[in-house]
This record gives structure tokens, C-alpha cells and sequence, in this order.
């Protein structure tokens, strides 16, 4: 990025220091040819932030610009032209987009959707393009000519890794701009924050091999390291960068989660202070540090106020363990949350872990029935590794224990517009995901109740290997149905429990229906994975329910979630719409998203109805 051959190292910055280092030059090369080919528009040193740091601003704030429009055309688009068959199709093939992704079974890995991937390829391409496109890479220098220290591909790779760094920390932050404009929620940003981060590593590493070989070929390596603060500034920085970057891999991060989060912010900090000496104040360099500093800062700023002023600190979680092993945490609070959001939880207590956040998603709704109009929110937890694991031990030693908690949120969720208006909906959950879905049963019964007319339905589907989830929530679900609802919804309100596991049932419910298809219509809904010891009402039940809803079934088989949702787009009358909405294993978020992206295709052709796609993933952090 800098021109080593006239800048020297100080004890920490060149003097004076200012905002921006001058422009002004003078060649000193022998003839006026060889001054003008020096200055041309790919190669002159001072003009390099210019030509390659703004065209990669220009890039990111393009695909951000574009997502704006959407969005915002999404909000003052009128009804007549949301419901024209053109639109309807130029929308199925940007949710084809969108929903489409790759399966490696092997190694229980998904890729990002088709249209994330085109967005990394346009990317891919820019950089590649403008770091091996120009020429030449090195300067012609010989021993008594010198065109520079700086080699070209260094400079301007430098340059693109330097404007990369707003928009990495940009897409990290829960409250970030990008969220605001574009209504992506940040949680679905973190691929962006990843790639991002390997496209500005890559970059860096192609920053600095070529000083190193026009160094040795010059034979002052040594002389460089030893005098310049550059060098060392730049090594230091690379390796904060290099730790940040592979920390990150996903099997790395979940040895130890709370690690992770304090090892990367200690190694950004490193990372940022560094690389500020490093750049030194060379041409618009520090303009890109102000950008990043504003943006993290009022990220940092909006998140504390939410937690400190929005929700307070007063705030205490009741915990126990409910009967699958479950963690609930009941915390009253002030406040509004939807269907799917999350919110990040910090639990005072239990030592360093108080130091960190974790996101868990709401599995109820704000009631106002509490003290001073407060709602229960309530999160249910899956003790696993770590954190939870000793959390779960903590809750077993002190039943309906209180522990202070801080909250930030609610984030993300789904559009509560699309499944207002959607005609039918399907919310499918695998395992842990069970408490996700009562949200969507107590949404449903509260809208049909306050809205007579209200004529959607509801499918709730749960597949879980273990019976005790299973017999939770029945519970849970009985629930909600007995002390909401007056109505009858046994023809719109559809609750199916898939039991996956292999273990015997001895406390089967006789009150609950459980089917089994008949054999010859298998296939046509089904593919049938039969369990071993498929449940049956002849098991002697200790399992009862306060209510019987005539809507809840259980099944002993896994769902054919492909079958299902072709069936459910089928039978979507024309001109309506349907929303399927899926938090589960990665195997389960493919085989719904892949089959939802095929009817997407289907739907290109005629128009006719709407299929949306909401996908809650396990982990994202």
C-alpha cells in the first residue's frame, strides 16, 4: 500500500501527522516516457486509493442499494400490482434464488442459497479481475532505476483489503445499517461478514508476499525489518488477521464457543490498532478507519441503549427443567417480539460466562398479563457443551432458581405481514425446535379469535427422536389450545408429531389419535421410514392431557417433508399463497428449501399462486 522506496519507518507514525498524506510528486526517472507509463491510470502510486479502494466501496454499497430497493419497493407497492401474474413470476425466480442450495450428505454440510453464491461469484470475479487484471505486477526496476518500492499488485491489492474492512465490520454487528435499509436480518449476514473476511485476508496476503520478494531481490530484507515500522506493524496485523479468519471455521468455533467470542474480539482490537500504524496516514488511508469506527460505534452504542434503557437491568429469569430435560427461562419484561425472533441473553452469574451473550429464540408471545402490563418471555434450552451444560447442572441443583439476566433484542424473525395475509401456513421443526413452534399455534388461535372472518390455516409438523420432547409437547400445545380458543379449528389447525426414534413407547397416550397410513397411499404423501416399534394406543400410558384436541396427531414414521410441501403448494387455491417456515437439522432445511426453490419454478410458469420460505438455523454465529 505504501511507497517503501520514500517513506522510512519511525519510532510510530511519519511527522507531522495529519488526515491525509499528500499527492504532490515529482518523477525523478530519467526520461518523460518512462514518468508518463509510472503515472498511467492502473499504476500511479498516488492516485492507487482512487482507483482501487473506491471502485470496491462502489461494489458493496451497489449490492446494498439494490437490496434497498426492494425492500422499500416491497413496502409502497401497491396490492393490484403485488398480485399481476408478471410480478408474481419475477418474484419466483428471485425466491428460486434465494431457497436453492447444495447438500454434501457426507459431510452434513449446506451451502448458502444459489443467489448468495452469485453474489460471492460477482465478487469473487471483481477481485480477481482488478488485482490480476492491471499490469505489471513488479515494477521494471533495475539497480539504477527504481520505479518505486511499492510493486503494483501489492498496492493495489492494499488497497481493495483496506475497503473491505467497514463492510466486515458492518455485517458482524446485531443493530448495523445494512439490516435497517435492507430488512436482512443479521443473523443472515454472517455469511457475508465471512466472506467478506476471506476476500480481505487473501488480499492482505497478496499485499505482503510481494514486498517480501522485491526485498530479498533487493537485498535489504533485513535492513527493512530492522528500521521500518511498517514491517512489523503489517506482520502483526496479518496474524491478528490470520487467527480471526481461521478461528472462524465453524467445527473450530464450536469447541468452545465463549473462547471464540473473547479471542475475536481481543484479535480485532489487535488486528485494527496495528493496522492503523501500518497504513500510517498514507493518502485516504485513516478515512476508511473513521468509517469502520463510526459504524462499530453506533452498532456498539444502539445495542447498549436497548439493553440498559429499553429493557433495563432489573430484569431476573426464573429457570427449572421441564420434563424432556429442557431448560425454561421465564423472564417478565416490557415490550413487543413476533413470531421467530431471538434475543441475545446475558446470565449474571456462573462465573466468566457472565461475559458473554447467547442468542435464544422467544417460544412465547408478549400477553401483558403480569404486574405493570409485563409479558413472560420465555426461552426454552437445550443443554448441549459449555455454556448450557453448566447452566443445566446449575438449574437441576436449584430448581426455580432466579438469576439476573441482561437482555438485547428481539432480532430477526419472519414477516408477520406475509403470514397475516398468507391463505395457508406450515411450521416445521425438528427436535429441538419444538419450542419455536408454539409461538406460530398461539399466533394463529389469537388471530382467528380476534378476527371471525379469518378463514387460513395452520399445519404444525414436529418430527423428534425423542419421546419425551414428544409427550412436552403435546403438553404444551394442549395448552395453549385449551385456555385460548372457543372455536372450533379442527378444520384449519393441523398439529403432527413425527416420532423418529428407535426406543420403545411405553406410555403411549390413549387420548391421543395416533395414525398410520394405510399402505397402498404410502407414497402418494409419505416416505415412509417405519420405526421399529411404531406407537400404538395397546401400551399401558402414565402420559395424560388436561384437553384432547381433536387436531393433534402423532405418527411413528418421518415426514416426507418434499411430499408435504408439494402437496400443501398443490392444494393452494390460485391466487393464494402459502408460507412455509422451518427451523430444524441441516438436512431438514435443505429437503424443505430445495423442494420450496422447485416450486418456485413451477410457480414461474403460471404465476398463479406464492410460495415464501422463512428458514430459522440452529447456529449462525
Amino acid at each position: 500500500m505504501m511507497d517503501m522506496a520514500t517513506h522510512t519507518g519511525t519510532p510510530w507514525l511519519d511527522s507531522p501527522v495529519m488526515l491525509h498524506s499528500s499527492r504532490k510528486y515529482k518523477c525523478s526517472l530519467p526520461t518523460q516516457e518512462q514518468c508518463k507509463w509510472q503515472q498511467g491510470y492502473w499504476r500511479f502510486w498516488y492516485e492507487a486509493d482512487h482507483r482501487f479502494a473506491l471502485p470496491t466501496v462502489a461494489l458493496f454499497m451497489a449490492a446494498i442499494g439494490i437490496f434497498t430497493i426492494a425492500s422499500f419497493a416491497s413496502f409502497v407497492m401497491p396490492a393490484s400490482l403485488r398480485r399481476s401474474k408478471m410480478l408474481r413470476k419475477a418474484t419466483a425466480l428471485s425466491r428460486y434464488l434465494s431457497y436453492r442450495s447444495l447438500r454434501i450428505k457426507a459431510l452434513d454440510w449446506n451451502s448458502a442459497p444459489l443467489g448468495v453464491l452469485l453474489l460471492g461469484a460477482v465478487g469473487a470475479i471483481f477481485f480477481f479481475c482488478m488485482t490480476l487484471g492491471p499490469q505489471p505486477y513488479y515494477w521494471p526496476n533495475t539497480k539504477k532505476v527504481s520505479y518505486g518500492g511499492s510493486p503494483p499488485i501489492a498496492t493495489r491489492s492494499g488497497w481493495m483489503a483496506l475497503a473491505c474492512m467497514p463492510f466486515v465490520f458492518a455485517t458482524a454487528g446485531k443493530s448495523n445499517f445494512i439490516t435497517l435499509l435492507t430488512g436482512v436480518s443479521h443473523e443472515r449476514l454472517q455469511v457475508f461478514h465471512r466472506w467478506i473476511s476471506y476476500a480481505m485476508y487473501t488480499l492482505a496476503l497478496v499485499h505482503t508476499f510481494p514486498f517480501i520478494v522485491y526485498h530479498v531481490w533487493k537485498g535489504d530484507m533485513v535492513k527493512q525489518w530492522n528500521t521500518s515500522v511498517v514491517y512489523w506493524t503489517g506482520v502483526v496485523a496479518l496474524l491478528a488477521q490470520t487467527w480471526l479468519t481461521f478461528a472462524s471455521f465453524g467445527p473450530i468455533r464450536k469447541l468452545c464457543y465463549e473462547w471464540f467470542k473473547f479471542s475475536h474480539f481481543l484479535a480485532g482490537l489487535v488486528f485494527v490498532i496495528f493496522f492503523f500504524i501500518h497504513c500510517d496516514f498514507r493518502l485516504s488511508s485513516w478515512d476508511y478507519f473513521i468509517a469502520t469506527g463510526v459504524l462499530f460505534s453506533l452498532s456498539w452504542l444502539h445495542r447498549n441503549l436497548r439493553i440498559y434503557f429499553e429493557h433495563g437491568i432489573g430484569h431476573k429469569a426464573t429457570l427449572s427443567l421441564v420434563s424432556n430435560g429442557f431448560i425454561r427461562a421465564s423472564v417478565p419484561v416490557h415490550g413487543q417480539w413476533a413470531v421467530s425472533q431471538h434475543f441475545f441473553v446475558r446470565f449474571l452469574t456462573l462465573g466468566l460466562h457472565a461475559g458473554s451473550t447467547h442468542p435464544f429464540t422467544a417460544c412465547s408471545l408478549p400477553t401483558e398479563e403480569l404486574e405493570d402490563g409485563k409479558s413472560n418471555l420465555v426461552f426454552y434450552i437445550r443443554p448441549q457443551n459449555g455454556f448450557t451444560a453448566r447452566l443445566a447442572k446449575y438449574v437441576q441443583a436449584h430448581p426455580n432458581c432466579q438469576i439476573r439476566v441482561l437482555i438485547d433484542g428481539p432480532y430477526g424473525g419472519i414477516d408477520m405481514r406475509k403470514i397475516a395475509t398468507c391463505t395457508k401456513s406450515v411450521a416445521i421443526a425438528g427436535g429441538s425446535g419444538a419450542g419455536w413452534l408454539l409461538p406460530f399455534i398461539e399466533a394463529y388461535v389469537r388471530r382467528t379469535t380476534a378476527n371471525q372472518n379469518d378463514t387460513s390455516s395452520l399445519r404444525v409438523i414436529l418430527a423428534t427422536r425423542d419421546r419425551e420432547t414428544q409427550y412436552w409437547f403435546e403438553s404444551a400445545a394442549s395448552e395453549i389450545l385449551s385456555s385460548q380458543t372457543k372455536q372450533d379449528l379442527s378444520s384449519r389447525l393441523s398439529i403432527e408429531i413425527y416420532y423418529t426414534g428407535t426406543a420403545p413407547n411405553p406410555r403411549a397416550n390413549p387420548s391421543i389419535e395416533t395414525t398410520q397410513p394405510e399402505p397402498q397411499n404410502e407414497k402418494q404423501t409419505f416416505d415412509i421410514e417405519q420405526s421399529s416399534n411404531p406407537t400404538t394406543s395397546s401400551h399401558s400410558s402414565t402420559h395424560t392431557l388436561p384437553f384432547k384436541p381433536p387436531h393433534l396427531k402423532t405418527f411413528s414414521f418421518r415426514p416426507h417433508l418434499p411430499a408435504i410441501i408439494a402437496s400443501e403448494t398443490e392444494s393452494t387455491a390460485s391466487n393464494g399463497s402459502l408460507t412455509i417456515s422451518v427451523c430444524g437439522p441441516l438436512s431438514m432445511q435443505s429437503d424443505a428449501s430445495n423442494e420450496v426453490a422447485r416450486q418456485q419454478v413451477l410457480l414461474m410458469k403460471s404465476g398463479a399462486k406464492e410460495v415464501f420460505l422463512h428458514v430459522e438455523h440452529f447456529s449462525w454465529a
